[in-house]
Order: C-alpha cells, then structure tokens, then sequence
C-alpha cells in the first residue's frame, strides 16, 4: 500500500502531458478544420500520447487516494471525471481512425477539452483550495478607531486560511493534518499537536515557516505562497499568548512592539460607504419595512419587514440599498426559497434574522458569503443543508431551535465547526460524549516540581481529576487551577456537563526524576534535517514519531549537513552537583527509517586534565525486522566526578539484510537528564 501510494505522488508530474498534448492536437484539429490542411498523422500521434498519459495520470491518482492526505467529495468528482477524460481521449483515438464517425469527431473533441478543464478545475480546488482562482479582496478600512482584538479570529485565522489550508483541508490532509476548524487546529496531525500554549520555541506552527527553504520540513513547501515575516510573527504572539481561540484582548495589553504588527493586519469591521438614497428609503418603508440606521458613525441601515407576506417587489427594493444593507429581519413571513434567491448579491449584509420562514436546504445556499450571525430557527433544513452552508460561509454564530438536527447532528456541528450554534434546548447533547481532557503541555517529566494544565474545551465542561489511580467521578477535585505536582503521579481526568455523557479517562503520567540538566555543553551538532538542540533538555518525551520535533538525529558527516565527522552525541556536564547517581538519555530504533539504538555508550570523569573512563557498555545490534520502539538508557555515576563527559556513539554499519545494508544508521535523541 505505502508503495503504491508513493507511485502515486507522481500524478501531479505525469497529468501535464496529456494536458499539454491533448490541447496541442487540439490546435492541430482547429488548423485542419477551418485552414483544411492536413495533419493526421500529428493529431493520431497526439491523440495516442494523450490517451497513453491520461491512463497512467488517472492510475497514479488512484493511487494517491489509497493514502490518508486525500479523501472527500471533490476528490471523488476529479477522480471520475479525470477516469472519463481517458475514455473519451480514447474514443476520439478510435474514430480518427475510421471515417464512418468522423462527422462528429470535431463536437466530441471541443467536448473533451471542456471535460479536460473541468477536470483540471477540480485538482486545482484539491491542490489550491476552492478559491484559488478568486482575485484579491481590495477593501476600503474606515478610520474607526480600533482598541481590541480576537486575536485568532483578527489575525491568525486569515494567516491559516490564505497559507496553509489548501494543504490541509477536508479533501487533502498532508501529515494528516487538517487546518479548518479549532478542534482540527488543537488535534494537529501525525507529527502531533503543531503548537505548545505559550511556547513558540516548542511549537511547529512557528518554527515551521522560519526553516530554510531547501529543508524539506519547512512550511508552506517551495512553490507555495509563503509567510512574510509579519506574519510569522502574528503566530508567535499569538502563541506566546496562549494560543487562545476566543479571547478579545485590548490592544493596549501589548506591547509596543507587537502592537507594530497587528495594528496593520487589523482592519474595521465597518466599511466607508456612500449613504442611501433618500428615494430608496421612501420606497422601503411605503412596503412596510422599518429603517433604522445602525450607527452615528456610519452609513450602514437596519431594516425589518413588519408585514407578513413578501414579493418580489419587496426583494427588489431591499436590492437598491444592498451597499448599505447590513442587518435584515425577514422573520415570520411568506420568505422561500425562490424570494431569498434574489438577495444573493447583499454584500454588506451580516446579520439575518429568519425565523418561522418557508426557507429549505436549497434557500441556504444563496445566502451570502458576507453573513457573519444567522438566525435560522423553525425551519426546514436539515444537517447536509447545513454543512454546506458551513463551507460557503463562515459564520460566528448560527441560532437552530426547533430544527431537524438530531442530538447527534448538532453535536458535529459543535466539533467540525469554530461558529457558536445556539440550539435551545439545554439537552440538545443529551447521550453524545464529551471530549478528553486534554493537557495543555506535553512535558511529562520533572525534577522539582511541574505546573500542570488542562486545555479550556468547546463548551466549558467541568473537569474532574485523581491523583491516586482511581477512575475520577462527580465527586472527585474539580479541576479550576493549575496543579503542582512535586512528585510522580498519574492524573486521569474525565469531563462533566449536565445534559452530556462524561468524557472518557484521560490518563497522564508524570515522573519525577533526578534533575534536568542545566550546567552543560554539548560539543556535538546533529544534522542540520533534525536538530532541536533545546529539546534535549526539556522534559518532553517523544514518541515513535521522529519527525514529530522532539527528536534530535545525529548522523556521521558522510550522509549528513552536519558539521561533524562521527555522528555521535558528545555531551560534557559541568559542576556537577554530588547529589546525582546516574545520567541517562532516551533513544529511539525504526530500522526502517534506517534509526538504530546506540552501538556504545561511555561516560569519563573530566573533573581533572586527565580524563577517566568510569562506564563503558557496548549495546548489542538488532536485527532485521525489530519493532519501532523508544527507550531508556540508564548511566551511573560513580566516583563523585565534579565534571563529565558523555559520548552515545552511533551505529556506523546497518544491519546485514537491509536493503542500505553496511550504511551509517541514524542516531535519534530526545532527552538527557539525571534519572
């Protein structure tokens, strides 16, 4: 499967040929039909080139889908449609060869073509995003005074939408990473979360962008429409921050030089425009609508319809003063689909109230892109008529009482969405789980004491926690402040809310070791792919994961942009404090990513010029088919050294059997401390 699904990368290199040679013929059959010249062996030649390349394109594309990245509807469309593509080509192919058909070769070519950018159409949406071909959005800020910000919402959502989410979005998910919800953003990808709450150092999100960019983890890859470094700077604040989703913030809690790069990126919410015309207004209330200027400072209206039925005359009028149009009540009215068509172009508009209207799943989808609050209650619509509405446009908050949605839908609209849903009812979740509790660092490891927090979750449930490994209930601490730890503990944590089933256990085991090392010099670099040297000695353990960040990799210079000849980890510890009796570090073996443990591992007393060998062990090599496992290396101390030197010496021969076989491995390390 992995190797077909590598094949498949190829599709985006192979389908430019048939594109290019199928529009080529084209051409050829246009200079043959309008010019009469004679090109058939060229257009036979091109026809068959085409059809050979839309084949192996539509196979290795096939061969894509089998991985995680790409799934979704218009995967599936561009999938059949690129399928149909090949058929035809072929077919065109069949009859150029025959005269019988010939009469409709020409209307079945200039087909194909349509058929071909259609499809081309749709790989742009999977690759690009679905606006990938609107043109930029040049909106005129007003002067309003700006003095608070949503951060996220202001500043770093734009940043995730316009570079990052045409790769990580319903239908392709590099990493396993999707970008288009809060609940997506926290869970991260493969590689696990992309940021630590107040740790940029820590957190992919931004360091990421700031990689060079022949490193093959730098983000968005080469190609791609890049961060400036404004931007990447909006992320690092917000992550110092907190990382927080909803929070407004007044813009004078910054700092002066933060506040030099959000003051920029944040624009009005108010627009300048010209006011109405008087005549306009006239009209709308002689059709019984109320106006009402929504603000002193500015030229925006408010209009509610105070009768019952509604034409279309009704919607022409609410059509003249569409620039100024900016919140609509249309409640308890003859509203349907057909009447709310014709306010598609409203794109001012942001709030709208509809309550008790004839509006179905089909009238949702001419709503505009402008609307920030829906009012939507007592309507016939159902969860898909919703979820499309969802992805045409972006709402902060959606009201749904007394609506088709069941329990269970109105609860993935909670997790899939960052809009706040009002449903009206207090039990709308009543028999759906809550999420886990969920920690807001990953350090597990500790030598004093450890500061340990729980994210904030979707809904504000209440948390609930033991300390002594039984399961937690409604009567156990209630999570409401960060927790000291001071010694080794396991937390498991569940989450309550009255009308919701409790979550499942979170489990979280805390260690208390030795001391983390601070007095030390490591005299070694690892290799310039995976070098994280601060995560050496931060408490984090990683997991199998070696890309995920936490880990170090060295590697003999040989293979490796690395400034050193050997590969291997040199550590030196200095005043070394009595009170610790060994030194360890934690390692990790993927035989397949050609990782192995360590081949020796020796530990010299420097306290003095002479340096003596106080430990030396030899680690036997693995063979051929090992699991990917991580693992601890436990070092005493002995003597009472005041100085140390550690050296983890790699392996510098793979195993017999592999397919690199006698080829320097790669040494993976993410922690080193006194256990």
């Amino acid at each position: 499967m992995e190797f077909l699904n590598y094949l498949g990368k190829f599709h985006p290199v192979i389908l430019h040929l048939p594109i290019g040679a199928l529009y080529l013929t084209f051409c050829l059959a246009l200079l043959e039909k309008f010019f009469k010249s004679k090109y058939t062996i060229p257009i036979r030649f091109g026809l068959l080139f085409s059809f050979v390349f839309a084949l192996i394109s539509a196979l290795l594309g096939f061969f894509l889908t089998l991985g995680d990245n790409f799934s979704g509807q218009i995967v599936d469309i561009h999938m059949w449609l690129g399928i149909s593509t090949a058929l035809f080509i072929g077919l065109l192919l069949w009859i150029h060869k025959t005269t019988k058909y010939l009469a409709v070769f020409f209307p079945l070519f200039s087909f194909t073509v349509i058929l071909l950018s259609i499809t081309g159409h749709f790989g742009g949406q999977i690759t690009h995003g679905k606006d990938y071909l609107k043109l930029p959005d040049f909106s005129i800020s007003s002067n309003t005074k700006i003095d608070s910000i949503n951060l996220f919402s202001k500043a770093v959502k734009p940043i995730i939408d316009n570079k990052c989410v045409k790769c990580h979005n319903q239908n392709k998910s590099k990493g396993g990473l999707k970008l288009t919800t809060k609940n997506e953003i926290l869970k991260g990808g493969d590689s696990g979360v992309i940021f630590t709450s107040f740790d940029p150092s820590s957190s992919h999100l931004y360091n990421y962008p700031r990689l060079p960019m022949d490193d093959k983890m730098h983000m968005p890859p080469e190609g791609n429409n890049q961060l400036s470094k404004d931007e990447i700077e909006i992320l690092r604040i917000w992550i110092e921050r907190g990382g927080l989703f909803d929070k407004t913030e007044s813009l004078n809690s910054f700092s002066e030089k933060d506040q030099s790069f959000l003051i920029p990126l944040v624009q009005s919410d108010q627009i300048n425009v010209e006011p109405p015309a008087i005549k306009d207004l006239e009209n709308l209330v002689n059709l019984n609508f109320r106006v009402e200027r929504n603000s002193a400072s500015n030229n925006f209206i408010d209009v509610k319809f105070l009768g019952d039925v509604l034409t279309s005359k009704h919607m022409n009028a609410l059509r003249k003063v569409k620039d100024q149009l900016i919140k609509l009540d249309l409640s308890n009215t003859s509203l349907d689909d057909n009447l709310i068509s014709k306010l598609q172009n409203l794109k001012t508009l942001k709030y709208l109230k509809v309550n008790d209207t004839k509006l179905t799943d089909k009238g949702l989808a001419y709503l505009t892109p402008s609307l920030e609050s829906l009012i939507l209650n007592n309507n016939k619509v159902s969860f898909n008529g919703v979820v499309k509405l969802l992805e045409q446009v972006k709402l902060k908050n959606l009201y749904l009482w007394n609506t088709t949605l069941s329990s269970q839908d109105q609860q993935k609209l909670v997790e899939s969405y960052s809009t706040n849903f009002n449903f009206g009812v207090k039990d709308f979740a009543k028999g759906v789980p809550l999420s886990n509790p969920i920690p807001i660092s990953d350090q597990t490891l500790f030598a004093d004491s450890l500061q340990f927090e729980f994210y904030k979750s979707v809904g504000d449930p209440e948390i609930r926690y033991t300390l002594n490994g039984t399961e937690p209930d409604s009567s156990s601490l209630i999570y409401d402040k960060p927790i000291i730890i001071k010694s080794s503990v396991t937390i498991k944590a569940k989450a309550f809310k009255e009308g919701w089933l409790e979550s499942n256990v979170s489990t979280i085991d805390l260690v208390k070791v030795e001391g983390i090392l601070e007095n030390y010099s490591l005299k070694t670099k690892p290799d310039n792919r995976y070098s994280h040297p601060q995560k050496l000695f931060d408490g984090v353990i990683g997991d199998t994961d070696f890309r995920s960040g936490n880990w170090n990799g060295f590697l003999s210079k040989e293979n490796s942009t690395a400034s050193v000849d050997h590969g291997d980890l040199i550590l030196e510890v200095n005043d070394l404090d009595a009170k610790y009796s060994s030194i360890g570090f934690h390692t990790l073996e993927s035989l397949g990513a050609y990782i192995m443990f360590p081949e020796k591992i020796e530990l010299y007393d420097i306290s003095s010029e002479n340096e003596k060998l106080i430990y030396s062990k030899a680690v036997s090599s693995s063979k051929i088919g090992a699991p990917i496992i991580s693992k601890f290396f436990k070092i005493p101390i002995s003597g009472n050294p005041s100085k140390i030197k550690l050296v983890v010496k790699s392996n510098k021969k793979l195993p017999k059997g592999h397919p690199a076989e006698g080829q320097f491995a790669w040494l993976f390390v993410d922690e080193v401390l006194f256990l």
